[in-house]
C-alpha cells in the first residue's frame, strides 16, 4: 500500500468511530425529543425503529473505521521507527512513526467507541422513550 492510501485509512480509522457515535447519540436525542413532544405525536414515529436504524449505521460505521485502523496498523507494524527527528534528506516525506501510532491510537478508541454505540443502543431500545414523571 501506498503511503497516501495509508494515510487516508488512518484518518478515517481516527474520525469515522467518533463521528458516528456523537451524530448517532445527538440524533437519539433528537429522535426521542419529536416523539416525545406534543407537536411529534401527530407525526407517529417509531422511536425503537428510528433508533435501530441510527444506532445500527453507526455501529457499521464504527466497525469500517476498527477495520481501516486495523489494516494500518498490520501495515505499518515491524518499520523502524528511530527515536530522532527525521535526518536532513527527508524532511519532505511521511514517517511511519506518525502513522502507526494514529492507527494504534484508532484501535483502541474504536473498540472504546464499539462498546459505547453497542450499550447506547441497548439502553435506548430497552428504554420507555415518553413516560410521565
Amino acid at each position: 500500500m501506498t503511503w497516501r492510501r495509508l494515510s487516508v485509512l488512518q484518518w478515517l480509522g481516527l474520525l469515522v468511530g467518533a463521528l458516528a457515535f456523537t451524530l448517532a447519540h445527538l440524533s437519539g436525542i433528537g429522535i426521542t425529543q419529536a416523539e416525545c413532544n406534543a407537536a411529534g405525536t401527530r407525526w407517529g414515529l417509531s422511536h425503537t425503529a428510528w433508533e435501530a436504524t441510527v444506532l445500527g449505521i453507526a455501529l457499521g460505521c464504527v466497525v469500517f473505521a476498527e477495520i481501516c485502523a486495523v489494516l494500518v496498523f498490520l501495515h505499518t507494524r515491524g518499520f523502524e521507527f528511530g527515536d530522532g527527528p527525521p535526518e536532513e534528506g527527508v524532511r519532505g516525506e511521511r514517517r511511519p512513526t506518525r502513522i502507526h501510532f494514529f492507527s494504534a491510537a484508532s484501535v483502541a478508541a474504536n473498540a472504546i467507541f464499539l462498546m459505547i454505540v453497542a450499550l447506547d443502543a441497548a439502553g435506548n431500545l430497552a428504554n420507555v422513550a415518553c413516560r410521565q414523571s
